[in-house]
């Protein structure tokens, strides 16, 4: 009696054991990418992801027409490729050697809806080169105290390169002369650890022949103009015609923030005291703590060689895939900046010349690393 009652256990084990359904501990959303963790199961063979972009789907084998698949033998996971500050729809089965488990989520109602985050500069160190219309300060944070309607704004679609930047008028074809007063705050940064900072910018007054516009950046621990007009921290200029910022090429701005101890701080651009020129721009705005150039020891991130001729060879890891490179000089000014995509890539350095630079990745690893070509 005994042999067959474990001969009908080890049947009904056989025959009518089902795929276990994936036990999933971490599902976490970066701006291109999506990271899983679970506990592994030595009876599943691999576990698929169906996935589809803003709309609610039925999944199915295959992948109905539209829909992704993603496929991976163990957690962790990652899957990149995505779209920042979008809509996704997920849901997930495991795969045994003799069948399928359900599909599962949250409720086993159907997909469930997870969302990229914003591609979103907000601490140190801080870059934005306002190529994500989705980070674009919201209306809160313009002010306008001169010619009603005359506002911040950046170039749609770009540039013939591409590139994307903030604008602001003090003459138009359609207005004519404007007066403007116009502010754009940005921020809240993270200012943790950081006292001591460089701030650093391009600009240009477009048209050579009206270029003198006047503006001044500030730096504070409000998003209140009052209290960042008061900020001791501020930058003036007025464009020369025959300075470096008139006309089409853009020129570099750097000056330096001691002292600072607030747990945020906002940075703001004001287009003032000007009239009858044409268009002010301004674009890749960064700022670092000089503490942050200081190399850390990164057991994620390896740079090779170091000291580098030419050509950089860099290797990341999983969680580092979607974040934001940059690379600083010594002063602290951003001269390269980019995303990883991949694990191991390469950068050209050969139009850097010699000497200290720092490559941060996300907000976590910065290292240095020499440009030496003796």
């Amino acid at each position: 009696m005994k042999k067959i009652t474990y001969l009908f256990i080890l049947f009904s084990i056989t025959f009518f054991g089902q795929c276990p359904d994936p036990v999933i501990t971490s599902w976490t959303m970066g701006n291109t990418y999506a990271n899983f963790d679970g506990t592994n199961n030595n009876s599943i063979v691999s576990y698929e992801i169906q996935y589809n972009e803003g709309v609610v789907f039925n999944p199915g084998t295959p992948a109905p027409a539209g829909v992704q698949s993603f496929t991976f033998n163990n957690f962790p996971a990652t899957l990149t490729g995505l779209t920042s500050s979008t809509n996704y729809y997920f849901t997930i089965r495991s795969i045994c050697a003799s069948d399928t488990g359900s599909w599962h989520d949250d409720g086993n109602n159907g997909p469930d809806l997870w969302t990229t985050t914003s591609d979103c500069p907000n601490s140190i160190p801080y870059f934005n080169n306002f190529q994500d219309g989705s980070c674009w300060p919201n209306p809160s944070n313009h002010t306008n105290n001169g010619n009603p309607g005359n506002w911040w704004y950046y170039n749609g679609f770009g540039d013939s390169t591409g590139n994307i930047y903030a604008i602001s008028e003090s003459y138009n074809q359609n207005s004519g002369v404007l007066f403007p007063d116009c502010w754009m705050v940005l921020g809240p940064i993270d200012m943790s650890g950081a006292t001591d900072l460089t701030l650093s910018w391009k600009v240009r007054g477009v048209d050579p022949a009206w270029c003198q516009e006047n503006y001044t950046i500030y730096f504070g621990n409000s998003n209140d103009i009052t209290d960042l007009e008061n900020s001791i921290h501020s930058y003036s200029e007025t464009i020369s015609n025959i300075g470096d910022a008139c006309g089409t090429n853009w020129a570099d701005r750097v000056f330096n923030i001691s002292g600072f101890s607030d747990p945020q701080g906002y940075i703001a651009l004001r287009h003032h005291g000007v009239s009858d020129m044409f268009q002010l721009h301004i674009d890749d705005i960064g700022l670092n703590s000089t503490l942050s150039l200081l190399e850390e020891d990164n057991s994620n991130l390896e740079i090779f060689p170091n000291p580098v001729n030419s050509h950089l060879n860099i290797v990341s890891n999983l969680n580092q895939i979607g974040t934001n490179y940059l690379i600083y000089d010594n002063t602290g000014k951003v001269i390269l900046n980019g995303k990883i995509n991949e694990l191991n890539f390469t950068l050209d350095l050969n139009s850097f010349s010699e000497g200290i630079y720092f490559i941060s990745i996300g907000n976590t690893y910065n290292q240095k690393f020499i440009i030496s070509r003796n």
